[in-house]
């Protein structure tokens, strides 16, 4: 064997060792998901009535949650929260988008709900799926959204899943993250799917 085959050789030796020996990457401070499909395929007009799917965002990290414009908490906190999450991303917040899928379209009209979003962040996407479509998108997700009736009877309101779904810049559903997520720590998580080649 000639010497510059056995410098080749104990070349890629080395280099396979180091690959070996580098350190697994930090887990994610939100819940990693994988193998899963919640949402494909499916697809859900905006306000302005155009058909989106998450494979539109593609090169985006993606965020969904459902939610609906007279929530009187865990929305309007969630969207301000997400608003500073996007903040917090620096040159990378333009590699983020959020949507908002609706589950009272009844009362969410697409003006209303895209007045909502883009009061809190004017990149923000609302999604309004068509009240007879409203159980298959929200199954999609294996999300909850349950309509409950007002103390007086006259009005309703709607319980619904919290969870902010994650997808990387391929469309992959990577993380799955709670609305009380540390700020910092959530824009962590988002910085590094960001950056994601």
């Amino acid at each position: 064997m000639s010497r510059s085959n056995r410098a080749a050789m104990l070349l890629a030796a080395v280099a396979l060792t180091l690959t070996a020996c580098s350190p697994p990457p930090p887990p994610f401070n939100a819940s990693e998901v994988s193998g899963i499909a919640y949402g494909k395929d499916i697809g859900i007009a905006d306000t302005s009535g155009q058909i989106r799917r998450i494979e539109d965002f593609k090169d985006q990290v993606t965020l969904v949650f459902f939610g609906f414009t007279r929530c009187p908490d865990v929305c309007p906190s969630t969207l301000m929260r997400l608003r500073q999450v996007r903040d917090a991303l620096g040159e990378d917040a333009s590699k983020l988008q959020v949507l908002l899928v609706s589950v009272d379209p009844e009362r969410d009209t697409p003006d209303r709900l895209d007045a909502y979003v883009k009061n809190f962040d004017p990149s923000f996407i609302g999604l309004r799926p068509e009240p007879t479509e409203l159980e298959k998108v929200v199954k999609a997700f294996h999300a909850i959204a349950v309509k409950v009736p007002t103390a007086d009877g006259k009005d309703y309101t709607v319980d619904h899943s919290a969870t902010i779904y994650v997808y990387d810049r391929g469309n992959q559903l990577r993380l799955i993250a709670q609305p009380d997520i540390a700020i910092d720590a959530f824009a962590a998580d988002l910085r590094r799917l960001a950056q994601e080649s």
